[in-house]
Parts: C-alpha cells; structure tokens; sequence
C-alpha cells in the first residue's frame, strides 16, 4: 500500500469513528483539553478512556475496523505530545503520553505499543529525568525483541535506537560500564543493518568516540574516527543523513554533521594530543557552523563550544609564551561564544577551564576563584549535572586549602557530599562505597580522589590525626571505585595518571602511620593495575589444558588468513567469509572441548595466593611509581615491607642515565651502577647471599634496568654474583605463570627457527628505513649457532625455505623450547606493527602474536634488542617478549639492547647446557653469566654479559632429569664447540639487529 493510500484510507476511519462517537456520546466534554489542563494526567485519562468506550460501544472489539479505528484515535493524541516535544515542551508532552500509555497498552498493535514506550522513555530523558527514561527504554527494548521473536518484522534498528539511548541517559547519571555495554550493543545491532540510517549511525559514533576520549582508549577512538572520516563523504553524496528520524527526535539541518565530523576529530585529535589538528578541524568546523540559521546555532551550540574546549585542551606547554597565549584566546573565544549563544552550561563550562588556566599557567589563585563563583553560580541557576557541581566545589575547596583557608574548604567538601547522597552531612564518613553503585564514572572518582587529596594536604600541614584518617577514607573509597571504573583491558595514561594518584595518597598515608594493613592494602593496588596481559595469558594458557593442540594450530592459522584479508580491505570478498564461517566452527569446538576458554577473566588478586607460592629463598619485589615517587615492597612467604626510595623523577632519570651508559659501552658505568643499587637495592635489606631466585617487577622505566649489573658499594660486587635475578611482568602474571600447570608433556623438546635473508631485502630495508640502516646486518652467526644447538641438543632445525611463518604457526604447539635466529624489527610509531621477520621477509606482527595460541614452556629470542619496545605507563613495554606472552608462552629469554656476536654464543650453550643439566630458568642464565665473567676477566663490562634476561616461570623443565644420561658425553664436545665458534666468529662482522 501506497503512502498517499493509506493516509486516504485512515482519514475515512477517521470520519467513520467521529461519525459514531457523535452518536453515542451524550458527555460535551468529550473534546481535546484545554492547553490549561496539560499538566493534569488524570484528567487526559479520563477524557481517553470516555472516547475509547464510545468507540468500542459503537464500534465492537470483533469489528474488522476496530483495531484501525483505535489507533487513529491513539494517533491523535500521539500527534499531540510529539508537536510538543518538537517545541521542547517535555514537561507538557508527558502526561498525555503517560495517559495514553494507561488507555491504550492493550488496545494497540505490538509495535505501536512498542513504540509509545520508547517514546515515553525519550520524554523522560529530555525532561531530564534520566532513570524513569532508562526504565522505559528497557521496556521498549523488552517489547521489540518479544516482536522480533516472533517474526513479525525486523525491529534492530527500533532496539539500537533504544540502547543509544540508554547509553546517553547513563552519561548524565555517570553509570560508566552500563554506558560503554549500552553503546556497543546498538553499534552491533546497526553495524548489521544494510541501509541503516547515518544519522543514527554517526550518533552513536560520536556518542563512543566522547566514552573512549574520557576512558583514554587511544586504539578504539582512532578505528571509530578512521571509520567516520572513511564513509563521511560517501554518506553526504548519497544523501545519507536524509531519513526521518524516529517518533519525537527532530530533523537536524545538513550543515550539522559537517560540523559533527569536525567535532569528533577534535575529540580525537585532544585525546592523541594533536595540537595542529585540533586547530585546523576547529577552523573548518566554524565554516560549517555559521552556515546554520541562528536558531540552528542556537540549538546546537554545544557543538561548537565543546569543540573549542578540546581544540585548546592540548595546549598546555605554558612555558612557550605563544602557547600560552594561544590558549587563553582560545578560552576567551570559547566563553564569548557561549555568551552569544545564550548557553549557560558551557559559559560554567569555560569558567571553569579559566579556573585551571590561571592556577597552572598564571598562577592567580584570585582569578581562579573568580571564575570558581561564577561557574558555581551558575549550576544554582539550572542544573550541570550533580557531578559538575561536586567538582567544583571540591576545586574551590582545594584552592581555599592551598590559601590556608581550611575552615571554609572542609565546608565546601560538605556541600559535595550532601549533594551525593542528596541530605545534608556533618560528617564526611558517612559516605560509603554503596552509595555510587550506579555512579561509577571517572567524574565521581576524580571528586573521591581530590577530596582525599585536599584532606591529605590539611595532615601534612596540621599533623591533625583525624585529617590524616578522611584521607584515607577517601583514598580508599576512589581506589575501589577506581577498581569498578576500570574496564580490565589494556591501560592509557589517564588510567595510569588517576591511578598513580590514588597509589601516592594510599602508600604516603600508610608509611606515615596509617592504620592500613600491608596485605589489604597491596591487595587494593594491585587490583587496580593493569590486568589485560595476566587476562590475556590466562586465557591462552591455563583454561584449556583439555583441548587438543590440533583446533588451536587450526584457529592460528586460520586468524592469520583473516587477519591478512582485513589488512588488504578485502571484507566483502567470498572467501574472507567462509574464512570466518571456519573460524566459527573451530572456536565453537574449543568451547565445547573446555568451556572455560573464552568466559571473561574476573578473578579477584589475593596478595596471600603469592606468598603462598613463594619458596623459603625466594623474594618478590614490585617497584612501583606513583605521582610524586617510587616505591617498593617486597614480598616474602611469610611477611611484606613497603617502603619508600626517593623522588621518581630523579630515579627514572637516573635508571635512563645508567641504561644508555651501558648499552653504549661507556666505561663510566660504575659510579652510576653503587648510586642506583644504594636506593634500588640496598635499603630493602634482602638476604641476597641466600636467595635462589629474586624476582623484579619493575615498573615505568626501570623495565631498562637490568639489576643484575648493579654494584654494592663495599664488596663492589655486581649483584648477579650474589643471587640469580629474575623478571616479570606483574604479580598477577607471576601467579598464573607459577600455578599455571606444564603442557610440555608429550612435546619435542627443542625448535630452533633460523631463516635466510636474500641480500636484496637486506639492501631494500637500508633504502627505504634509513634511520635503522645498520639494523639488519647479516647473521650467519646466529644461524652457526641455531644449527650447533639443534643438533647437540636433540632438537630440530627449521632453516632457510623451512623457516617460513606457515611453517612456525604449524609447529606452534609442537615443541617445549623455541629459538628464535632471526630479525625482530620495532615499529616505534605503532607497537602492534612491530614483527619477527621469518623466511622470504615474511612478518609476523605482535597483534597477530596476540591472537595466536603458542603455548611454549621457554622462547629463547636470540636477536637484538627483542625486550625493547615503547613505554606505555601502566602497562610496561610493548616489547616483542611481552607479546609473546600474550599467545602463552610461560618463560623468554630477550636482550635488553644490541648484544655483540661472540659473547652471545657462549651465554647462550652456557645457558643451555645448565639447563639441561636440570637447574631452572634463572640458575641457568644467572650461572652462565657467572661463567663468562670467570672466563672473560677482560669483558666484565655489562654491555658484554648482562644483556640478555629471563622473564616469567623460572621453574626447570619438568622432564631434564631423564635427559642426564646422554648430558655427559657432550659436555667436553660443548666446550670445543664454543671454542671453534669463537675462534670463526672473528671473521663475522658484530651481529646486530
């Protein structure tokens, strides 16, 4: 049917249904009410219900035009409320919808019904009542998919529409995990839709990219606006934004989503620190912008005012005189704006950005707390959100706290709390965790954070005990609301920033006397950290130990194939389909073999686990670098220490100092090995003489540092000669990796990987990468060595036409130790691009590592350089051995700068011989090392021997014992080995990466 023929035939039922309520209806007042009514409910009830029993009386329930007529009447009133909505009268609109909802749910078609709550919803939402808005968005999302299972129509787009909805409502409550849920269900709802309506779409992408700035997901927020600025164009020529939108939400001119694409690349481009990019979007962004009639710009003026807040976010080098400048007339632009537009919540907005401009760029604490009282009175005028008033509050109180103001601060902390639990306090304890069960967002942790900062400040100047006991009640309290916040995936240097906050408060406070136990109190930071590598392990590596290796080799391969389809934008193609069909049906075997491999990893960290694990002469220590300075504590089975080693900024710089010192052969090394083993080291007062195996979890950049190297001061010794030393990658990891049960039963025991380069790649790579020129140098050493250690050792070689990456991803699952003799190149741009470099200079990048299942017991990276990588805080570095155990590898063994050639061989069938001899990982590596400076006095410089490392499970191999009998008629071979290997080494040019 037509449209025009349905509009023809609902105005006859129209007609017909007036004609026989005028002669049935004795009752005058049967009319629409009057505008004087509009607030009253029950009254519209009352005159619905009267006008639906006419119909009926006339019209029966059995008669074919009943349903018709009923929902024209319905459509009537419908009318009403969306005219009033469209002229933003929510207040009015909503009792006509609520009366219809009591009159006609039950009278009208399913998706009608569906329909008017979803409207419903939407009214509560912009009449700023978000949970009733929520509840009813649910309520619709229930009704729609009830008309889905049934088969009726196809009502995704109604259901996404829904959930975008919930998503934006739960960004004014600050409910953050129900938002981020919220709005990835509509992106998989629409995303499956052909013909899906851009406006929607976009919607909803701008709607995460603002989730993922304020999270600090750099990697989601660059694929969302990739994927925008990729279709915007062919959206606009296809007149994409056309189509109507749904019920009450009103059309929007084409000149706004011009001035939406530039928006959200400002958004982007404030999140990567783009100061150029932001300016040149903003420009742009204007153009667009005063194309719009002046009540468009009126209406959408958060569009421009928000995006010059975050074109001059960047800018905060106020050192640089122009910048600072920059800045501040972009601030001024901003509030002039605001004022010209008659937005009252951006001006608050600006105010208070002009509060932080002047206490960080001028100084002026006068000044701050100007705009501070205009911001603040302003959110007395109309409501700013709960959380925006809280925090400014709480900014005022902190700059009156810095002006020895207190008194009039800790009121202000009093307001803030009141206005949280929606009652006036006096006491600042009576606020609980329970009380932001449903407010989890960072504005709420912040306010925690910076309320506890304020009373931490007032301890330290006043020395009063009970200031000292609110600041960790609120450090406590933003700590475990900082634990729900986090999403558990890969930390950003927002989440590391507020988190490293948190952990200067809390361990500040406890080394000053605070009543926090050390278990529960590690036990509260390290739930905090970052948790996507211990995730990622466990998942690869403890939950499928009943699976065979078989659909795992399958499901490698199978993910590289895709993964390479996606690379070239080959999506659409037949086979990049049946490719994902097959992958589907692996993965669906994998679940049924072991149904614990893909449920999401929740576990909660329990400090006493480790202890527990630790032997009698075996020590952890965790560094840890909070905002202000490094700290430590070590752990032992039976107690934990936490102390403080000095201020962080003038350690890490020193820990730089010492590693450039080192790896660059510099023969002043010394002095700076005693300084940085006094502070590392020696106050932790570890029985080093005794220790089998001390454990390191450096954080920030102490992950350069090899502690091995470092030189008491009496004894001059390096610390290698007194205990063997180990790494890891975080407490959590160590757990999993320790408890993490052996799958090298039935596997051979040693694969050595040694491809050929052909000389024109050799000779490509120099020209088209020059600042890595003299990276890929031949290595025919390591290959000699490779071949030497396959065949002494039992093991098999995979060289040359053998050593492709297929090759590798079948054999992935086969063996217990892997050496690697290859190139592993270091994107410094983009860590995910970094690779190892098999035969025929086929790559295999660490974000395919990280989707594979490589489940060795030890990989032995025999290249340069393979434990480097970029610094991300709270994360670590995205080294090629941090990839590695992302797939599952329970042990590496990685270089931490250009190890030379020769010294490389003999530390490494040193290494091997130890190991097969049966002592562990650690021992092994520890007493290799030992050996070459027994054998080398002339090259105990640390560049020669310290560059390699063990990272992860330092247990022996489960099975060298039995291997003893064959171990001895080698030894003495092993030692004309290496001596015929040094003797040829000196006709190879050094083997660098």
């Amino acid at each position: 049917m037509t449209i025009s023929t349905n509009k023809t035939l609902k105005t006859f039922q129209l007609i017909l249904f007036l004609c026989a309520a005028a002669l049935s209806c004795t009752d005058g007042n049967a009319q629409i009410p009057r505008t004087d009514d509009v607030n009253n409910k029950g009254h519209y009830e009352a005159v619905m219900k009267q006008r639906l029993d006419s119909l009926k009386h006339v019209v029966p329930k059995e008669h074919t035009h009943n349903d018709s007529l009923v929902s024209v009447l319905y459509e009537e009133y419908e009318q009403q409320y969306l005219n009033l909505g469209s002229r933003g009268k929510w207040k009015e609109a909503l009792p006509i919808a609520l009366a219809c909802e009591a009159i006609f749910i039950g009278n009208l078609l399913p998706k009608e019904e569906a329909d008017l709550i979803y409207n419903i919803g939407y009214i509560y939402d912009k009449d700023g009542q978000y949970w009733q808005g929520i509840d009813y968005f649910h309520r619709s999302v229930a009704r729609y998919e009830a008309i889905q299972e049934t088969g009726e129509q196809d009502v995704r787009d109604d259901i996404a529409l829904a959930y975008n909805n919930i998503g934006v409502a739960h960004a004014e409550t600050g409910f953050f995990t129900q938002r981020k849920e919220s709005y990835l269900k509509a992106k998989n709802l629409w995303e499956s839709i052909d013909d899906v309506d851009k406006r929607n779409l976009i919607s909803l992408y701008g709607n995460l990219l603002r989730l993922y700035r304020q999270y600090g997901d750099k990697q989601a927020a660059e694929e969302l606006i990739t994927t925008i600025n990729f279709n915007f164009d062919q959206w606009i020529a296809e007149d994409g934004f056309a189509n109507g939108k749904k019920g009450v939400e009103t059309a929007r001119p084409k000149p706004f989503y011009h001035v939406e694409k530039h928006r959200l690349n400002i958004l982007y481009t404030d999140l990567i620190s783009d100061k150029d990019g932001g300016i040149a979007h903003l420009d742009s962004l204007h153009t667009h912008f005063k194309d719009m009639h002046v009540d468009d710009q009126k209406r959408f003026s958060a569009y421009l005012l928000t995006a010059i807040s975050h074109a001059a976010a960047p800018l905060v080098d106020y050192d640089d005189p122009e910048e600072r400048k920059q800045k501040k007339q972009y601030l001024d632009l901003g509030m002039r704006e605001s004022i010209r537009l008659g937005d009252r919540y951006n001006q608050m907005i600006f105010h208070s950005r002009l509060v932080s401009y002047y206490l960080e760029a001028e100084k002026d604490r006068k000044k701050a707390l100007s705009h501070l009282d205009q911001a603040i009175g302003i959110g007395h005028e109309m409501d700013i959100r709960e959380f925006n008033l809280i925090n400014l509050y709480l900014k005022k109180g902190d700059v009156l706290q810095q002006s020895e103001r207190f008194p009039e601060a800790e009121k202000l902390v009093l307001k803030s709390m009141s206005i949280l639990l929606d009652q006036p306090i006096t006491d600042p304890t009576v606020v609980q965790l329970g009380d932001f069960e449903q407010r989890n967002d960072i504005y709420y942790v912040n306010a925690l954070k910076q309320t506890a900062s304020l009373y931490k400040n007032e301890y330290e100047r006043s020395s009063a005990p009970a200031h000292g006991q609110l600041a960790q009640h609120f450090y406590n309290l933003a700590a475990n609301l900082f634990h729900i916040y986090y999403q558990k995936g890969a930390y950003n240097p927002w989440l590391n920033m507020t988190n490293t906050a948190i952990n200067e408060g809390l361990l500040s406070l406890h080394l000053g006397g605070s009543t926090a136990d050390e278990i529960s109190l590690v036990n509260l930071m390290e739930n905090n950290r970052s948790q996507h590598l211990a995730k990622e392990f466990e998942a690869k590596y403890q939950r499928f130990l009943q699976i065979p290796d078989s659909l795992f080799t399958e499901r490698n391969l199978l993910q590289i194939e895709i993964a390479g389809y996606e690379q070239a934008g080959k999506h659409t193609e037949k086979e990049y389909e049946v490719l994902q069909t097959a992958l589907m049906d692996v993965e669906a075997k994998i679940q049924q073999a072991d149904d614990r491999h893909f449920p999401f990893f929740g576990s909660t960290f329990d400090i006493r686990e480790v202890q527990s694990e630790l032997q009698e002469q075996e020590y952890i220590v965790r560094y840890v670098v909070a905002e202000e300075n490094l700290y430590a504590y070590t752990l032992h089975k039976d107690e934990i220490s936490i102390l403080k080693l000095g201020n962080k900024d003038t350690l890490l710089s020193l820990t730089e100092q010492y590693y450039e010192t080192i790896k660059n052969k510099h023969h002043d090394y010394v002095g700076q090995a005693i300084e940085l083993y006094a502070v590392l080291i020696e106050p932790l007062k570890l029985p080093l003489d005794r220790l089998k195996n001390l454990v390191i979890i450096p954080d920030n950049k102490l992950n350069y540092l090899p502690f091995e190297t470092l030189i008491h001061s009496e004894s001059k010794r390096p610390l290698v000669t007194m205990c063997p030393i180990s790494y890891s990658h975080g407490l959590r990891l160590w757990l999993l990796q320790r408890k993490a049960v052996s799958s090298a039963k039935g596997k051979q025991y040693f694969a050595a990987f040694a491809p050929q380069y052909s000389s024109d790649y050799m000779l490509s790579f120099a020209d088209n990468h020059p600042v890595n020129r003299n990276r890929l140098q031949d290595i025919t050493g390591a290959t000699h060595e490779a071949v030497q250690l396959a065949q002494h050792f039992g093991g098999n070689l995979y060289r040359g036409i053998k050593a492709t990456k297929h090759d590798f991803l079948q054999q992935a699952t086969a063996y217990k130790i892997y050496h690697f003799a290859m190139h592993a190149l270091l994107d410094e741009s983009n860590h995910l691009h970094s690779s190892l470099v098999f035969q025929n200079e086929e790559h295999l990048y660490y974000h395919e590592l990280y989707g594979l299942h490589f489940p060795a017991e030890l990989v032995v990276l025999s290249a340069c350089n393979t434990g480097m990588g970029n610094l991300e805080n709270g994360e670590g570095l995205m080294s090629l051995s941090r990839a590695l155990t992302y797939a599952g590898v329970r042990s590496s063994v990685y270089s931490l700068w250009e190890v030379p050639d020769e010294e490389t061989a003999e530390i490494m069938l040193s290494f091997y011989e130890h190991l097969k001899a049966g002592h562990s990982k650690v021992e092994s590596l520890t007493l290799a090392k030992r050996d070459f400076l027994a054998n080398n006095p002339m090259k105990s410089h640390p560049f020669f021997w310290a560059g390699f490392v063990v990272n992860g499970n330092t247990d022996p191999l489960d099975d060298t014992g039995v291997l003893h009998w064959y171990l001895w008629p080698i030894v003495g071979g092993l030692a004309l080995i290496v001596l015929l290997l040094l003797l040829r080494r000196r006709n190879y040019r050094p083997r660098v990466l």
